[in-house]
């Protein structure tokens, strides 16, 4: 008939799918995991902590932690989801804490090492840095 075209394989291709997915079902498949729960590798007074660390320093009330595990040198390491000025969520960014010395930063980026508003704050970027680089980085 001209004007219809068929594909070759179709059944192949359909009958392929159906025994991946039967497979799939026999053996449970790959099991959806629950979500980071902060605290959950560091403990809940640590996690209070490090979360009033971020409040005072990022002055982010409503924070989102993400991933809490100590470090290799004792700090604390994850992620951490605070608004902008818009109001909005910025998306996960790599953080670190230390409890005994009661200080939290982020893993600063190029933009702001490049460009930090002050002195201090330069120091303070890299010091987060330095800590993040000890603590947190899989060598």
């Amino acid at each position: 008939m001209p004007g219809v075209i068929r594909r070759a394989g179709r059944g192949i291709a359909g009958a392929a799918l159906g025994l991946t997915l039967l497979a799939a079902a026999a053996t449970g498949g790959p099991a959806q995991g629950l979500p980071d729960r902060p605290g959950a590798a560091i403990g809940p007074d640590d996690a209070q902590a490090v979360l009033a660390l971020i409040e005072r320093d990022l002055r982010s009330t409503d924070a989102r932690l993400a991933g809490l595990r100590r470090g290799r040198a004792g700090g604390i390491c994850g992620t951490v989801e605070v608004r902008n000025r818009m109001g909005t969520y910025t998306g996960p960014r790599p953080f670190v804490a230390d409890l005994g010395a009661g200080f939290a930063g982020r893993l600063p980026e190029g933009a702001e090492l490049r460009n930090p508003g002050s002195a201090a704050d330069f120091t303070r970027l890299e010091r987060a840095r330095a800590m993040f680089v000890e603590n947190c980085i899989d060598r």
